[in-house]
């Protein structure tokens, strides 16, 4: 039986996976027929819309995957919605032929030269197309046009845009914009640039899966990585510098939000989120994520870790100058880059080293990082490595990267959410938000490290993960080895689960790993969780709450 079937219809505003143009592009999943056949059956409709609607001089292109394929087409930027319009009923017309049906649709061509006619903004298109001959910055969204960023901005709503000659070009700049992304740590690395970035003394913006902060000041809370938060951002006049988180659900569904950046940072890879927009395996997921590399301006710098195997074998076909770190000077791309000219930041007799052309240079001793917990965070070692790599090449001082390092902490203000610590009594506690095997094993690395006395793990996880992903995560927050482990339940997370299922996976993970039924506690709540374990943490007793649900009442009871 032919499976056809739309999964996802969206607008490319920027540099994608597929490539660098705006227009329109819908995933779909395939099954029981040649998948090349079906490119080639919307491509054969696609082309007789583009024709009848005057737009023969597009482009197309196309991504064959495990189950399914992407269908793109370029399009002028003032009539995108109307691309996926066009971009659905070619797909509708090729399903119709390949199901061998003889549907009727009547004069497409002519009601999508209508949907076009209602939506394009000439003056929006020719204002666009004059700042990018002038290298002038530009963003611009349903409702809002503007030059600019920072200081500079000016901003049009977009029925009421200038013509091009009351335009005065001269007067829009650019700042340093740097993209940060990778599966781990970039939340994480993000702020604690930004706090290197603070110690110069210019205003830095951040955007962020929580937040998107100009200074010391929250301009609003949620998930801000996609282009959005970046326009917010980008147009605040207070704003001097950039640092955007990148998601790869922002890269997959919209493309980069602006085309050209100083620096990138690629923290790691690993398997989290798959099965959307057509990424099912890791190697798409790398691909996805260096799509940052592209937005890079002459003379950028790509940053990357060389303890990440999956990002040292993609590198290899990336052209852009690239520096690299790495816990262990002896990395052997570390050598090999260094060896070429290239420049890389180590650890050398616990010291954060950075070497280039102009020599080795010591930042600051890993003990007197806060956040590396004198060298236990392993995790937390390779983030502060990328953080002195990053701003090296935004052009930051030593000694002003170190006043950072040393005064970014691990706690609710600084990093909230990324391995908290509490003293609780005389025991402490660690809270944290991993939810995929490969945050949970770098926080329970870390946990494994500290001396205690007893150890307490509070594990859980959402319903929307596979057996064997929610089986391996639990392995991996296990070899913290806990002399106790509490199981709590999502109930608000289930997603499509029953009640107790997840926790008797977890419960399957446990007792294989070799913690015996005695030492397991089940309790319907994170909440419950966390006082059932403070009621009975110990002197020098040792805490660790992955924390998915329920986090301010948690913490208020830790702050209590």
């Amino acid at each position: 039986m032919i499976k056809l079937e739309l999964d996802d219809s969206r607008r490319l505003t920027g540099k994608g996976l597929l490539w660098d143009h705006p227009g329109a592009i819908i995933d779909a999943f395939v099954d029981g027929i040649d998948k090349t056949a079906v490119v080639e059956c919307w491509h054969k409709h696609l082309l007789r819309l583009l024709a009848g609607v005057g737009w023969s001089n597009q482009s197309t292109t196309y991504r064959i995957f495990e189950d399914g394929v992407s269908l793109a087409f370029s399009a002028p930027f003032d009539a995108l919605y109307a691309a996926t319009e066009i971009n659905e009923a070619a797909w509708d017309l090729a399903c119709d032929e390949l199901r061998g049906l003889t549907t009727n649709r009547g004069d497409l061509s002519a009601s999508l030269a209508t949907v076009i006619r209602d939506e394009i903004n000439p003056k929006l298109l020719a204002l666009i197309n004059e700042a990018e001959s002038r290298n002038a910055p530009w963003l611009t969204d349903d409702d809002e046009f503007s030059l600019g960023f920072g200081q500079s901005v000016q901003v049009w709503p977009v029925d009421q845009l200038p013509d091009i000659e009351q335009v005065n070009w001269a007067q829009y700049h650019k700042i340093p914009v740097a993209m940060i992304t990778g599966t781990n740590g970039k939340s994480t690395s993000v702020r604690l640039t930004s706090e290197i970035i603070k110690q110069t003394g210019q205003q830095c913006g951040v955007t962020s899966t929580d937040f998107i902060r100009v200074g010391e000041t929250i301009i609003d809370e949620g998930d801000y990585s996609g282009p959005g938060g970046a326009r917010m951002l980008l147009r605040n006049p207070q704003v001097e510098l950039a640092l955007l988180e990148v998601a790869r659900g922002g890269i997959l569904r919209r493309g980069l939000p602006i085309p050209q950046i100083d620096a990138a940072l690629i923290t790691n890879i690993a398997e989290d989120h798959l099965g959307q927009y057509g990424i099912n395996t890791i190697e798409g997921l790398t691909a996805t994520k260096f799509v940052v590399a592209k937005a890079l301006k002459k003379g950028g710098v790509l940053v990357l870790n060389a303890d990440d195997d999956e990002l040292v074998r993609y590198a290899r076909q990336i052209k852009q100058t690239k520096c690299w770190f790495s816990i262990d000077e002896l990395n052997h791309v570390l050598i090999q880059h260094s060896a070429l000219g290239g420049s890389i930041c180590f650890v050398r007799d616990d010291m954060m080293c950075y070497q280039d052309l102009s020599g080795c240079h010591e930042i600051i001793a890993v003990n007197d990082v806060p956040m590396t917990f004198n060298g236990a965070a392993t995790h937390n070692v390779q983030n502060a490595l990328g953080a002195i790599t990053l701003a090296k090449n935004l052009g930051i001082s030593n000694e002003h990267i170190s006043a950072g390092l040393s005064q970014f902490r691990s706690n609710l203000a600084d990093n909230p959410g990324r391995g908290n610590v509490f003293d609780f009594k005389d025991a402490k506690v660690i809270m944290d938000f991993a939810h995929n095997e490969h945050s949970m094993a770098a926080i329970a690395s870390t946990t494994a490290n500290m001396p205690a006395n007893e150890r307490w793990l509070m594990l859980s996880s959402a319903g929307d993960r596979s057996d064997a992903e929610i089986i391996n995560m639990s392995k991996a927050a296990l070899s913290m080895s806990p002399d106790h482990l509490v199981i709590t339940e999502l109930e608000e997370y289930l997603r499509g689960r029953e009640l107790e299922e997840v926790p008797r996976l977890i419960a399957l993970a446990a007792k294989d790993y070799g913690i015996d039924e005695s030492a397991i506690h089940y309790v319907a709540s994170p909440l419950a969780g966390a006082k059932l374990i403070t009621e009975r943490l110990g002197k020098e007793d040792l805490a660790l709450m992955l924390v998915l649900s329920e986090r301010d009442e948690v913490v208020a009871l830790l702050e209590a």
